[in-house]
């Protein structure tokens, strides 16, 4: 027995195990998908942990008679993969050192499979003969004890044991150069990459260290690129691009530039690499699709409630997770699906989730009380002893809004934009061409004056709190209050009261029309209706309301009379939101739903509609209704360096104002980028001063 060979078929180091029979690679129980020829390199290191295993060792095991392969870039290509799938990294390894030129080290200690019985008994030190009956007592008083700590360890490990919090031991900032930046991010371990969007140029995608320093752009040539995962390998992107009709197209960019490659004829508002690397899962509308790189073949998973994206795949590949947006409500939820779609279920309220790479943890960012943090659950499979309805744990607690969660592959980081919300208000002085600070001090949008010049309402920014107060700042008074969320606000012709949109955050309610005293007290709702209502406006002698719906085809403009309470609705208006009544009260101004909406005139005189021949948004009346503004892009697929036009209701005439691609930075709202008039009807806008930069969250995990 003193001469049987250890069974080092299985080898564990750190998490990891590796069982050289069967070449499975696996961390924490869990299977990590790894190719022939990086577990080749791994078990030769594996034999020799602590030595140094030269290039010329690893070319003769790996390509011995193959003259033609590229050996260097094969062999770095190798190592690259390895650690990847372990998590390490070449700058600061914890696993799989580089001595430059001469090879490579595996750094940390291995350890064999648990012993077999007769190692046990082979591993027991020689002592005085016994007797036979004596020797094999001792044998099983041994063995069971072995079992006994093993059995106990395990337990301890997956069944007795509560996981602790994880906590956010140091917050790190990557990035310092001042752009606006949106995610999702990605990362290979050693960058992350992220996409920022410049006033004047449109998106690009840019990459950061992940220890800080100059964020560098990627070369692109997509005229509006935006990043949305990275490849297994870390070779390449897949990007959506702004197109002109304002959909997107999916692309697949190698990291280190050349030409794009278009993922077939796929049209999405989100996409991602699926669990196999070898397809691509994107969602259209409420559908949720998976296609072959190429696009070559498409089938349909499934069909959300509401517009599905972020979607994620568990690191075992066999779920997968997505964010669910009802606009219409104004709410979020997790979703979880099996791989092949089916078994769609809710998970809990929130926004774009992802696993940590071990699968223990999901990370995902929820929005309460208009705080924006991070939060941890505990995945059951991991920890026996929890149930799917135990309580998150919150990561974070501000004073920035932390948003799309990313874990790095070794798991000790967290990486997220941190953004400080604010927009200052600025006028566009048409005498001197110049953007000039408006109502300074306060962060808002939505501006609406009183028809006596008055007053002015607004909601502040980002919160959606309504505001009223002298048009010299003085007499402000705060008129809603949280889970109240305002939006566009509108004077009555007297003065005396505000009509406004809202919605009861967290509570699943709809957008609805409310009013309320200008001196303070309860809003009103217009109507008790669950039915979506929005862009509710005055008519010019106050006895009625107008208001339309929110992106849902083939819903009419309704009226409403506040003296008899009768509904009726605006004729052909089917398909139309965003009513505006003009000053005197003779038109009707309004936009066809959709992406890229069409302005409709309706008349009172003759009750038809009359197109006025251009896209766009916002629309506004000036004070003595001879003008109706709105804004306008050169390039819908940007949404960035928009121009303001006015329909001169005269002659039909069609003049541009102003073009905002000298702003300097992007103009911003809650909701799209607000637009307003003022007094003198010179435009208004809400200028983006929001901080947002890349962060790391250094992590401890139970």
């Amino acid at each position: 027995m003193s001469g049987t060979t250890p069974n080092t078929k299985v080898l564990q180091f750190g998490v990891f195990e590796v069982d050289l029979q069967t070449g499975e690679l696996r961390k924490s129980g869990i299977k990590i998908q790894l190719q022939e020829q990086p577990f080749q390199v791994l078990a030769l290191l594996l034999e020799r942990p602590g030595e140094v295993i030269t290039r010329e060792e690893l070319r003769q095991r790996l390509w011995p008679s193959d003259t033609f392969v590229d050996f260097d870039h094969s062999l770095n290509t190798a190592i690259k993969k390895l650690r990847q799938a372990l998590g390490d990294d070449s700058d600061n390894p914890r696993f799989v050192e580089t001595l430059p030129r001469r090879g490579y080290r595996l750094i940390v200690p291995v350890k064999g499979g648990v012993p077999s019985s007769v190692q046990l008994a082979a591993e027991v030190p020689p002592a005085t003969p016994q007797p036979r009956g004596s020797l094999r007592y001792y044998w099983l008083v041994t063995l069971g004890a072995v079992l006994f700590v093993t059995c106990s360890w395990v337990l301890w490990r997956t069944v007795w044991r509560t996981p602790g919090a994880p906590r956010v031991l140091r917050f790190t900032q990557l990035t310092n150069d001042g752009q606006a930046k949106f995610g999702p991010m990605t990362t290979d371990g050693a960058r992350v990459y992220f996409t920022e969007a410049l006033p004047e140029k449109g998106t690009r995608i840019v990459q950061a260290s992940i220890k800080g320093g100059e964020a560098v752009p990627l070369s692109v040539p997509l005229k509006q690129p935006q990043v949305l995962d990275l490849s297994r390998e870390g070779t390449e992107l897949l990007v959506a691009n702004g197109e002109e009709n304002g959909t997107s197209t999916l692309w697949i960019q190698p990291v280190a530039g050349g030409s794009p490659r278009r993922v077939g004829t796929a049209v999405a508002h989100d996409a991602r690499f699926a669990a196999d690397g070898t397809s691509v899962i994107y969602g259209y509308g409420h559908d949720v699709y998976l296609t072959s790189r190429d696009g070559s073949s498409s089938r349909k998973l499934l069909t959300a409630d509401s517009v599905p994206f972020a979607f994620r795949f568990s690191p075992d590949g066999r779920v997968f997770r997505f964010t669910q947006f009802d606009y219409l409500v104004d709410s979020m939820a997790i979703m979880e699906a099996s791989a092949d779609g089916t078994g769609l279920h809710k998970m809990f309220g929130a926004c774009c989730g992802t696993w940590t790479s071990d699968g223990r943890f999901f990370i995902f960012q929820n929005r309460i009380e208009g705080r924006l943090n991070f939060w941890a659950l505990a995945e059951a499979g991991h920890f026996p002893r929890l149930k799917r309805d135990d309580k998150p744990i919150q990561l974070t607690a501000g004073p920035l809004d932390f948003e799309y969660p990313l874990a790095s592959p070794d798991g000790k980081r967290i990486f997220a934009i941190g953004k400080s919300h604010r927009a200052e208000l600025i006028r566009y002085d048409s005498s001197s061409g110049q953007f000039v600070p408006y109502f300074s001090g306060i962060s808002a949008e939505g501006l609406a004056f009183s028809r006596d010049g008055q007053w002015v309402t607004y909601t502040s920014y980002p919160e959606g709190t309504l505001w009223r107060s002298r048009t010299d700042g003085s007499e402000r008074l705060q008129l809603t209050f949280p889970p109240m969320r305002a939006f566009l606000p509108r004077w009555s012709p007297d003065g005396k009261q505000i009509a406004f949109n809202g919605i009861l955050r967290d509570t699943g309610s709809a957008w609805n029309a409310y009013v309320v005293s200008n001196e303070g007290g309860t809003p009103q709702q217009v109507l008790p209706s669950e039915q979506v209502q929005m862009d509710v406006n005055w008519s010019p002698d106050g006895n009625s309301l107008v208001f339309g719906t929110l992106d849902v085809p083939n819903k009419p403009i309704y009226l409403i009379d506040l003296i008899s309470k009768h509904i009726s609705t605006l004729p052909d208006s089917s398909g139309l939101y965003s009513p505006r009544w003009s000053p005197d009260g003779r038109f009707i101004a309004a936009v066809t739903n959709g992406r890229l909406g069409k302005l409709m005139l309706f008349d009172f005189s003759t009750k038809k509609w009359m197109p006025i021949g251009v896209e766009g948004g916002f629309i506004s009346w000036s004070r003595d209704g001879k003008y109706l503004y709105f804004q306008a892009w050169d390039d819908p697929g940007r949404h960035v360096g928009e121009r303001i036009l006015r329909f001169r209701l005269g002659d039909g005439k069609i003049e541009n104002i102003i073009d905002l691609k000298n702003l300097g930075r992007l103009t911003t709202g809650a909701f799209a980028e607000w637009f307003g008039l003022a007094l003198d009807d010179s435009p208004l806008f809400a200028r983006d001063i929001s901080t947002t930069e890349i962060y790391a969250l250094e992590m401890s995990w139970p």
